[in-house]
């Protein structure tokens, strides 16, 4: 009976352990970037400034970050009444998003999204 017992807890141990470690690992960090026409821009970090560039939906993974981040995206059509619209995800999560609709009608040329990640 003491055997069951042990291997019990030792279940259950291993369980708790596998929980705990899943908890500390973060999930990805992605940048979705979402506009009909060309678009251009920087992702900007504590270390470094990436320039990115695409043509209408594009997904830049950023790995495991924790930090500041700034993305600023501009269309490269700059009389394009389109929206481009940018979001921060973090595994399947919106963390943050931005676009350039202005309230009240109208388009701006960019859009800028800056925030802080915790672990």
């Amino acid at each position: 009976m003491l055997k069951k017992f042990e291997i019990g807890l030792l279940v259950i141990s291993v369980l708790l352990i596998a929980v705990a470690v899943s908890g500390c690992v973060a999930s990805p960090v992605k940048v979705v970037v979402n506009y009909p026409g060309s678009w251009n821009g920087t992702i900007t970090t504590e270390k470094e400034t990436r320039t990115i560039e695409g043509t209408g939906e594009e997904t830049i993974d950023l790995g495991t970050y924790v930090g500041s981040l700034k993305v600023d995206v501009e269309k490269k059509d700059k009389d394009s009444n389109e929206t481009l619209s940018i979001q921060l995800m973090r595994g399947d999560e919106i963390v943050n998003s931005a676009n350039s609709s202005v309230s009240g009608g109208g388009e701006l040329e960019d859009a800028i999204l800056s925030v802080h990640i915790t672990a």
